[in-house]
């Protein structure tokens, strides 16, 4: 198995980095279908039987918000939640990926290091 390298990683987030931004119109969000009544107290509401709804909730500083979702725009709705999900899970990885090439810097900032201090204390003792 091959190594990785900072340099594929870069490849591969510059890639994460592409898909991103390929991707259309995100609604953060999960599309939910309620029962509402609608007032009337002559409809078949009244007597328990609900109209279907359709309602975008999200959690908005630990409390839930709904907003109402026309019958018209729910499969557009849909995509768009879909699309959010899709960019958090890149933005996920993106974020990932930068802390392995940071962890990676590191780790070969501290092994330069060390051949420096080595390669000094041979020249110290000639």
């Amino acid at each position: 198995m091959a190594k990785t390298t900072v340099g594929i990683l870069e490849t591969r987030r510059d890639a994460k980095l592409r898909k991103l931004s390929k991707l259309g119109p995100v609604l953060q969000g999960s599309i939910c279908r309620i029962g509402v009544k609608c007032g009337n107290p002559s409809c078949r509401c009244a007597g328990g039987e609900k109209h279907a709804s359709n309602v975008l909730t999200r959690k908005e500083r630990g409390k839930t918000k709904s907003v109402y979702v026309p019958s018209g725009m729910l499969e557009e709705a849909k995509k768009w939640t879909g699309e959010f999900r899709k960019a958090k899970k890149l933005l996920k990885e993106i974020s990932d990926m930068g802390e392995k090439i940071m962890r990676m810097h590191v780790a070969t900032e501290r092994a330069k290091k060390r051949n420096l201090e080595g390669d000094r204390r041979k020249d110290r003792r000639k």
